[in-house]
């Protein structure tokens, strides 16, 4: 199985989206979310794994954003083997690799809430999030790639809808 990643920063525990070769996905990625228990005693983290990535070769790969959100865009003509071949190499760094456990309800609602408003806001086929919180959106589904201003503006109004990360308190 292949996963090519275009990643929106939106709020949910896991990076998912596993699907064919070719077939651009959104995932999205817990801002913040760490955890420990990485091979040789590392963090889990996502600058851990941006670190790893370009270590092994993907130069392009960004850093989390300052709230610990990841959203990751392979640029045109990337060999997508090589991207893979990382992905696997860092796959230990990775927080949302960890052991997959049910959210509380309480925060799974507001993740429902969440993707509501972003068909409110004209992303009309943007899907719930699964048992996890975990969201899988495929660009061609959505019909608008995740870098357009019409998505950031969505999630910028719909963010404060979001459980807040549980290593951060409430605002």
């Amino acid at each position: 199985m292949s996963r090519k990643m275009l990643t929106a920063a939106l709020l949910v525990l896991t990076i998912a989206g596993c699907t064919k070769a070719g077939e651009p996905t959104v995932a999205t990625a817990d801002p913040g979310a760490t955890a420990s228990g990485a091979a040789g005693g590392e963090e889990r983290s996502a600058l851990a794994y941006s670190k790893c990535m370009r270590a092994q070769g993907q130069t392009w790969f960004p850093d989390p954003d300052p709230q610990g959100g990841l959203t990751v865009h392979n640029p045109d003509g990337v060999d997508q083997k090589k991207v893979e071949a990382a992905e696997q190499a860092c796959r230990k760094y990775a927080p949302w690799e960890g052991p997959k456990t049910p959210i509380p309800a309480e925060d799974l609602a507001k993740l429902r809430q969440v993707a509501q408003c972003m068909r409110d806001h004209g992303l009309t086929n943007w899907p719930d999030p699964d048992a996890n919180g975990g969201t899988s959106i495929d660009t061609k589904k959505l019909g608008v790639d995740p870098g357009d201003p019409k998505v950031r503006q969505a999630q910028q109004e719909c963010q404060k809808l979001a459980p807040a990360p549980k290593d951060k308190p409430a605002a």
